[in-house]
């Protein structure tokens, strides 16, 4: 529609007003009736499955974008009408103005030519009184009659004369004033011009865009092929049938029109086996078109090359530098990460700012050929949003660790910071630790189908409530894990796994590979495992350290070594672990029950001794513990 006003003309002004109007009313109408159709029309329908929930997003964002877009036309309607009364009061203001000035113009020129002609005959009669006066003065008695008329008369015309040029005074106070209302009115009203004009631009920037009628066309063939799903099926299942029914460019184009699809995947992550051999299945360029048109799905997809997902998750990561809507946390993550990133060897292996939390996770080494694969699980107070540089040195940390004790091998170690982490509340509640354990093991087993035909070894390593969120994973997963390593473990909840047995860990001749140490300093760790009822797999720390709560339930199964410090043969001096934390840090104030290590002293902190147990726990080697391992039956 035209939307250009000619300026200064009321009657277009006015027409765009009522235009905008009716606009906004008829928006306003097309969104309720969206909203009517998907909260009766569709559920009478009953449809139900993928393309049912896709259909009834696109609606509600429809919906949504119509009532922003009414009013945003009602806006822009108020903004025409003020324009149009201020533009009527500039004009009157301005007339005013000017028909003072004209007025104030005449009546100068009138007083200046009084005063020209009283000027005149003033000097005359002044020239007068004064030769009357010598006269007088003279000694001639018949002048001094005279003389006094003569200079009444010139006293006569003085007074006129300065009242001549008051009315001069007055006439251009009243021109400047009349020319300052005047070029007043005109500054209002270019500024109300303007206010206008940008009033109307913002209203017009949420009129509904028009969609071209190919990605109409190509939405629509989309949906038609997700119907064809069976709505019974998983939401897991559909979205694998989504990949494999959709082009590349429907697969673009759904994305464009219900972007609630993108975490709808990172939700319901699609059989890591089954993603793995789709993409085996496609031609190269088609590999390509799918990079190319839904990086966000691809990045996070389990089963997929991990070159394959670093290269897609950057591509979000470059764009989500751009987006004008980002909160302070996800800011956050993109700072640590940009640090993060700089290091040569680094991938970003999952990338998502839009979940409950940021969530990423952060890979070294080369994860497609690597002998060994490492997943990284952290504790209490680790989003990303707080733990991305934190834990990423950690994984950075265990990764060096294990090239220096088994450099006969490539290795490569995931940092990974994919679920809502607990804080000091919410820790004892099993609720996180259960909802990141799904996610958590399609990524072990998407480790298996990537790798399929060229396995590693793969091994979990977790940290206090990292090792209860994990153990839960290792229920869930498909394949065993070579080895599970528990550093503070924070309990294992019991409802979940009622033995170490349940968890899907290979063993190593007949004991299952499950590791565990505890720092005899750590006390937050039998705490948390005491308060929140879960087990504790360190049978030697499993009571309060000040006595005054019962002792937690232990769990026995796993193996244990020590994280107290050490000399090792050659003289090399392996440290204590003296807190919680997984990297130590000067702490100044109240320690809780030594949450915090001090620095150097946290249990992956280079020249420990948990940090060298861990590099030969989770590469294969428990037989080179320092120490030994003990078993905790």
């Amino acid at each position: 529609m035209d939307t250009d006003p000619t300026p200064g003309d009321p009657g277009t002004v006015d027409a765009l007003a009522s235009h905008l109007t009716t606009w906004a009313e008829r928006l306003d109408g097309q969104a309720t009736a969206a909203d009517d159709l998907v909260n009766t029309g569709l559920e009478a329908a009953a449809w139900s499955g993928l393309a049912a929930d896709v259909f009834r997003d696109r609606l509600r964002t429809l919906a949504d974008a119509a009532r922003i877009a009414s009013s945003r036309h009602s806006a822009g309607a108020a903004a025409a009408t003020t324009w149009l009364t201020s533009m009527t009061t500039s004009q009157n203001t301005a007339d005013a103005a000017l028909q003072d000035a004209e007025e104030a113009q005449a009546d100068l020129e009138e007083a200046e030519a009084k005063v020209a002609a009283l000027s005149v005959e003033h000097t005359a009669l002044l020239l007068a009184a004064d030769a009357l006066q010598r006269a007088y003065a003279s000694g001639k008695e018949s002048s001094r009659r005279t003389m006094l008329d003569a200079r009444r008369a010139e006293q006569d015309a003085e007074d006129t004369l300065i009242r001549a040029r008051f009315a001069i005074e007055d006439a251009q106070e009243r021109l400047d004033d009349a020319r300052k209302r005047a070029r007043q009115a005109a500054h209002e009203y270019d500024a109300a011009e303007k206010t206008f004009a940008s009033a109307l631009d913002d209203a017009l920037q949420g009129a509904m865009p028009v969609i071209p009628a190919p990605q109409v066309a190509a939405f629509a063939t989309a949906v038609s092929k997700l119907s064809a799903i069976a709505g019974s099926a998983s939401a897991n299942a559909s979205l694998m049938e989504s990949l494999t029914r959709l082009t590349p460019e429907e697969l673009g184009i759904l994305i464009a029109q219900d972007p609630e699809i993108v975490q709808r995947f990172w939700e319901h992550p699609p059989p890591p086996d089954r993603v793995a051999t789709w993409w085996k299945r496609l031609l190269p360029e088609q590999r390509t078109a799918f990079q190319t048109a839904a990086p966000e799905i691809l990045g996070n997809l389990a089963g997929l090359p991990y070159v394959v997902r670093n290269t897609c998750n950057l591509t979000i990561y470059e764009r989500a530098k751009k987006r004008p809507d980002l909160t302070p946390e996800q800011r956050k993550v993109l700072s640590a990460l940009k640090d993060v990133l700089a290091r040569g060897s680094a991938s970003l292996v999952s990338f998502n700012l839009d979940a409950s939390v940021p969530m990423v996770a952060i890979g070294y080494g080369d994860l497609d050929t690597a002998h060994t694969v490492t997943w990284a699980a952290p504790g209490m107070n680790s989003d990303a949003t707080d733990a991305t540089r934190n834990w990423s040195q950690a994984a950075w940390n265990l990764y060096e660790e294990q090239r220096k004790r088994d450099g006969r091998h490539t290795h490569g170690v995931i940092g990974w910071l994919g679920y809502d982490t607990p804080d000091l509340v919410t820790v004892n509640n099993p609720a996180l630790a259960q909802d990141g354990a799904w996610r958590f093991a399609t990524e072990l087993d998407g480790t298996h189908a990537a790798r399929a035909g060229n396995l590693p070894s793969v091994a979990v390593l977790a940290h206090s409530y990292g090792t209860t969120m994990a153990a839960n994973a290792l229920t869930h997963t498909k394949y065993p894990v070579d080895s599970f390593t528990m550093l503070g473990s924070a309990g294992i909840d019991t409802d979940t796994v009622t033995s170490l047995a349940d968890l899907h860990v290979k063993k190593t001749d007949v004991l299952p590979s499950i590791y565990t140490t505890a720092a005899s300093q750590d006390h937050l760790a039998p705490f948390g495992s005491t308060v929140g009822g879960r087990a504790e797999p360190n049978p030697e720390v499993a009571f309060s350290p000040a006595g005054t709560l019962a002792p937690a339930a232990v769990i026995r199964g796993a193996q244990s070594f020590s994280s107290e410090g050490t000399t090792l043969p050659n003289g090399d001096r392996l440290k204590q672990t003296r807190g919680h934390s997984a990297l130590g840090e000067n702490h100044d104030g109240f320690n809780f029950l030594n949450g915090y290590a001090p620095e150097g002293h946290g249990y992956l902190d280079p020249k420990t001794e948990a940090l060298y147990n861990a590099a030969l726990t989770t590469t294969g080697h428990p037989g080179e513990v320092v120490g030994g391992l003990r078993p905790t039956r």
